[in-house]
């Protein structure tokens, strides 16, 4: 006969998609009719962001926006000037059928090549890869008691628990905000006349469910370089600024102060304007994408074995997979790197911008650890000894180890590594020493694999014989043995092993005799 169970539904977050698509770019690039003609390139970056997305049924569309930069300067003057262009692809991906599905994009620029075909005319080639993962939430019954006391006692069934914490309740929710602020460049920065440059990254801070909403709060971090001056002026400003600082209340349906919530920021675009008649105001706009799980998690005991004193028994197991409340990561390390000039040293240097490329991200979860490995790229602009600009770049691979506060057999990271802030020093050989700040940001879904049963059967005609004359047994238990082995091999409680024997612990500390009571 099917034994009567108790059971729990346990949400496990699972990738059902791991995608990696191209995309090539080819644009032209037109100066304006005020810009000046082109004599030399300095340099051309593309920077990638998913603007838009939609998941309906088995396909995901999304939106593709590649901001490509190149800066140059012009024959008549050694002033710096930045032509930019944004070029917008749409992709589709097929994804399989799950229960509150959840996307997450990477995206980085493979490479990026720069010509000038003209004097007032660029031709700009690269490639843009996207990694998307979609997970989903499979429903997991695990048995966690039998139906009522009664019952365990005419069957005589016993159950090994092993109680774990684990998610009973996850909700996800992405909302897109858009961000901004006037930035005064006060009497310490001279007037911004042209932008040549403008990154940012979003840092997310404080996250909490407080009277039934989710309340978020964080910031941007942006690095923008500018012309300042007339367009003769070789003057290059750089800024690093912490900025739009942020509090969003999200509504999540269901949701009380027994959930705990996590979230993760991602850059979609920024943008920073000279403004104001004498150009001493930035004025910056963002668009940030909130990526936000909540989640309500209990102690399960699971049923990882089971016998009957009674009757014969016979257990169904699989392996299961228990998530835990998906952790927060924000972690930082530094990485160096040197240029090295020779005779051509810099007479000054006006900005140094790093960025990270072919970054690899592998959770080491039984360690408690994350690796990462990739490249950091480092480019000084600087002027001559002649009063002309160029870029010093370095490509330096890195590997870091970092130890996190997890520990957990399985692991699912959604993470990305961005350059936090950056520093160098002028050698006096010229010798360019770079140091940079990165921070590891995103979440972390730690899982527990572990045995459970899945079902039991019991069978009154083959139930445990014994000798009615008989009260007791002896064993020779050997230290290490578990008293749980013990008692299911003598078909008795393991309450009444300890009883009998005095024993405080679930495994023998020493090899002795034991007493096993007989339990009919």
């Amino acid at each position: 006969m099917e034994c009567k169970v108790c059971t729990e539904c346990l949400p496990v977050t699972e990738i059902i998609l791991d995608e990696l698509q191209e995309q090539d770019f080819t644009q032209s690039l037109v100066l304006p009719d005020y810009d000046p003609e082109i004599f030399r390139v300095i340099c051309c970056t593309a920077s990638a962001s998913i603007t838009d997305y939609k998941l309906s049924g088995g396909k995901l569309s999304y939106e593709l926006s590649v901001l490509i930069r190149v800066i140059y300067c012009s024959e008549e003057s050694k002033a710096l000037h930045c032509v930019s262009q944004n070029a917008v692809y749409s992709k589709t991906a097929d994804v399989p059928e799950g229960c509150d599905r959840a996307v997450y994009f990477h995206v980085k620029t493979d490479y990026q090549n720069c010509r000038a075909t003209g004097k007032r005319r660029l031709d700009v080639r690269g490639a843009v890869s996207v990694r998307i993962r979609v997970s989903s939430e499979r429903i997991q019954e695990v048995i966690c008691d039998i139906g009522d006391s009664d019952s365990s006692d005419n069957s005589g069934l016993q159950l090994q628990q092993r109680p774990v914490t684990a998610v009973s309740e996850i909700k996800k929710v992405s909302r897109n905000i858009n961000l901004s602020e006037d930035i005064d460049l006060g009497t310490s920065k001279p007037p911004a006349e042209s932008i040549l440059r403008c990154t940012a990254r979003a840092v997310q801070g404080e996250c909490s469910v407080i009277a039934g909403k989710l309340v978020l709060r964080g910031e941007i971090i942006a690095d923008i370089l500018y012309r300042s001056g007339s367009s003769d002026d070789t003057t290059v400003q750089s800024l690093h600024l912490s900025m739009c600082p942020y509090s969003q209340i999200i509504d999540v349906e269901g949701i009380d102060e027994t959930y705990t919530g996590t979230a993760d920021a991602q850059m979609i675009n920024f943008e920073a304007k000279p403004s104001g008649n004498d150009m001493k105001t930035l004025s910056c706009t963002a668009e940030v994408r909130l990526i936000c799980t909540v989640c309500k998690s209990k102690s399960v005991p699971i049923v990882t074995d089971a016998y009957s004193t009674k009757a014969g028994c016979s257990c169904e197991s699989e392996q299961l997979k228990i998530s835990a409340a998906p952790v927060a990561l924000s972690e930082i390390f530094t990485c160096t790197a040197t240029i090295g000039t020779g005779e051509n040293a810099p007479e000054q240097i006006y900005d140094l911008h790093c960025h990270m490329k072919n970054v690899s991200i592998t959770p080491l979860a039984q360690q408690g650890k994350i690796r990462l490995c990739g490249m950091l790229c480092a480019s000084v602009l600087a002027e001559n000894a002649d009063g002309s600009t160029t870029l010093l770049e370095r490509e330096e691979a890195f590997e870091e180890l970092l130890p996190i506060n997890i520990r957990a057999d399985e692991m699912l990271v959604f993470a990305s590594a961005e350059p936090s802030d950056s520093s160098y020093h002028l050698g006096a050989d010229g010798s360019i020493s770079i140091k940079c700040n990165v921070r590891l940001s995103g979440m972390a879904y730690p899982v527990t694999n572990m045995a459970g049963i899945t079902g039991i059967n019991l069978n009154p005609e083959n139930a445990p014989v014994f000798d009615r004359d008989c009260a007791l047994r002896l064993y020779y238990g050997t230290a290490g043995e578990h008293i749980w082995d013990i008692a299911k091999r003598c078909s008795t409680k393991v309450a009444a092993v300890m009883e009998e024997n005095g024993l405080t612990g679930d495994v023998l500390t020493k090899s002795e005799m034991l007493l096993i009571p007989i339990v009919y």
